[in-house]
């Protein structure tokens, strides 16, 4: 389910390396740093372990192999370092990381002490828990939220934070201003856990940065828009059929999210087992919450994400049940025009096919196989209209039951994806053999 992005392009990488290292208005060239999450991409730890530029980990203390890899790194970048290059040409539009903008004076340091610092803070509760600030997604939500104090906080020795946008080619530039933080863009897209708890941290120091219940409330309201929109994304791509409709209506936001609803209301937690939810709700419909057999399922003391499968082999139950009474009036259907086909033309085949093609059966049974055979031909191909048919007989006879599988009669791929039933009809007789030499 993952959003794509547009491929960064190196005109790209040459605009974001202006913009980093864009002389202030004192004409001074700045130091900048990226703060990398390399819980994001275990590409992130390698690249900076084994990378040449100045670098440090933001945790501290004896860190497993685990901790190692999904750590945040604070890395001193040099314009046109093959480093720098290859962390923007991977990690832009990826939320690799953030950047900070600082100038001399500000060392690493001083930096990697308050990158360290904002990355404790207190939740509404009271609870110490680490904020996962780096995610470019989560500083575009809360940077702005942040008052004159917070921002003093955060910033400390930094004097500006540029972040990728929601789009690949969008750039926030973030800095302190006397209401609090001023952004030169428009942001509104999250979707990831913006803190955690902090077991370690069993005291918090003082001035800790917070965050209020207001912020986390925002937080949770982007989170949710972002949800949608990948939901619909994920929903019109596998299930075209299905959203049509709702599309064209422009209705699919309201489907998406009033069914998230009825999910989380069902007990469903997780993304992923709301998903399942989802595609399960689309396929058979909304009015699926109020079905006797989904009630049953929900009402088992079972763990989401085992009720969530269940619905999905349901699902797939009717489905198959569903396709086979399809599929059984479709064949009633179709020997009713194999029927009618066989008593209008069996005398056509009689008095044409017999003497001037030299057609022979053994009996009339074996005669009426041969039609059905012909005729189903045609019928698979999507014509049941009596014209079609009667043209379908025509070239059997002259070329026999099998000419559907000579190399004049054989359709290219995408002549089968591109061409109607009736237009593959006429390329056929377009291609006869005796039409040809004429």
């Amino acid at each position: 389910m993952k959003m794509t992005t547009k491929p960064v392009t190196k005109h790209d990488i040459e605009a974001i390396q202006q913009q980093l290292w864009q002389a202030n208005s004192n004409g001074k060239v700045p130091i900048v740093y990226a703060i990398l999450d390399g819980a994001r991409d275990k590409q992130i730890e390698r690249l900076v372990r084994l990378g040449s530029l100045k670098s440090s980990c933001l945790y501290e203390g004896k860190l497993t192999f685990k901790m190692t890899q999904a750590a945040p790194y604070l890395v001193r970048l040099e314009k046109d370092h093959p480093q720098t290059l290859e962390i923007l040409q991977k990690g832009w539009g990826n939320s690799w990381g953030i950047f900070a903008i600082t100038y001399q004076g500000a060392t690493h340091i001083n930096v990697r002490h308050n990158c360290r610092k904002i990355a404790r803070v207190k939740g509404p509760n009271g609870k110490n828990l680490v904020f996962r600030y780096y995610d470019p997604r989560v500083l575009r939500t809360y940077i702005t939220q942040c008052d004159i104090n917070d921002a003093e906080k955060v910033f400390g020795p930094i004097s500006e934070f540029i972040v990728e946008g929601e789009q690949t080619n969008t750039m926030h530039r973030f800095k302190r201003v006397e209401s609090g933080v001023q952004d030169s863009h428009n942001a509104n897209d999250i979707h990831i856990t913006t803190c955690v708890e902090d077991e370690d941290f069993t005291r918090g120091e003082s001035g800790a940065l917070s965050i209020t219940s207001h912020q986390f409330s925002v937080f949770e309201q982007e989170k949710f828009k972002r949800f949608i929109a990948e939901m619909e994304l994920h929903l019109s791509s596998y299930f075209k059929a299905q959203t049509a409709e709702l599309i064209e209506q422009e209705q699919l936001n309201d489907w998406v999210s009033q069914n998230v609803l009825h999910a989380q209301d069902f007990g469903f937690i997780t993304e992923l087992d709301i998903c399942r939810y989802l595609n399960v709700a689309i396929v058979q419909g909304e009015s699926v919450k109020d079905a006797p057999w989904l009630k049953a399922i929900m009402a088992e003391s079972l763990f989401p994400s085992t009720k969530a499968t269940l619905l999905e082999e349901k699902s797939l139950e009717l489905l198959d049940q569903e396709h086979q009474v399809v599929i059984e009036e479709l064949d009633q259907v179709n020997q009713q025009h194999l029927e009618r086909f066989y008593q209008k033309h069996h005398k056509k085949l009689l008095g044409i096919g017999v003497p001037l093609y030299d057609l022979s059966f053994t009996d009339e049974q074996a005669l009426k196989e041969w039609m059905f055979r012909v005729g189903k031909q045609c019928i698979n191909l999507g014509l049941t209209d009596e014209m079609a048919l009667d043209i379908w007989l025509d070239i059997a006879m002259r070329y026999g039951e099998n000419f559907p599988q000579e190399d004049w009669a054989i359709l290219s791929e995408a002549q089968k994806e591109e061409l109607s039933a009736s237009n593959k009809l006429f390329h056929l007789l377009a291609q006869q053999p005796h039409k040809k030499s004429a």
